[in-house]
């Protein structure tokens, strides 16, 4: 007991704490960054974890509770572990590699879909291991003559999601 309250009922309330904030952090998570050395999305399953542990073992077994507590620490930190280590980390690389930003789109040659014309906006399309993407586009300096369908383009500068493009044709043909 810690001030007269039984370490069940404050593993409980640990317990209902954590899932409420951890409901919290999967419904408004993205809108909060946080960068810091403590991840929320790490230490809120910590103390749900810990607490579940504890709750189960004064509940179910008659051990001392230090050890309780030992043991709930112990394997709550092994799980947090296997989480980060095979589920967030994962999922943030899968996160940032499944497409393309808009700063590694310029400079790469794309094939225009639908012909872009000298005083208006066209589709290109951008092909890469992970498939493709098709953007609108229009020329980034005034051309004498339009872009057709099949032809080649180099990306000059993406503004607002609008690729801005350029003629292009290989200097070697072999």
């Amino acid at each position: 007991m810690i001030g007269g309250i039984s370490l069940e009922t404050i593993y409980w309330y640990i317990l209902i704490g954590s899932a409420v904030v951890a409901l919290v952090l999967v419904i408004f998570g993205d809108i909060f960054d946080f960068d810091g050395p403590i991840d929320p999305m790490l230490v809120v399953p910590w103390f749900a974890f810990t607490s579940l542990f504890g709750y189960l073992g004064e509940k179910l077994t008659n051990l001392n509770e230090l050890l309780i507590l030992g043991v709930s620490v112990i394997l709550s930190s092994g799980l947090v572990f296997l989480l980060n280590f095979y589920v967030l980390i994962p999922l943030k690389n899968a996160e940032t590699t499944m497409s393309t930003s808009e700063k590694e789109m310029e400079g790469r040659i794309a094939t225009v879909v639908t012909t872009i014309p000298i005083q208006g906006m066209g589709e290109i399309q951008m092909k890469s291991v992970t498939g493709s993407i098709n953007r609108p586009a229009a020329f980034y300096t005034g051309q004498t003559e339009e872009a057709h369908q099949g032809s080649d383009v180099l990306v000059i500068e993406v503004k607002d999601r609008i690729c801005y493009v350029v003629p292009y044709e290989e200097a070697l043909k072999i």
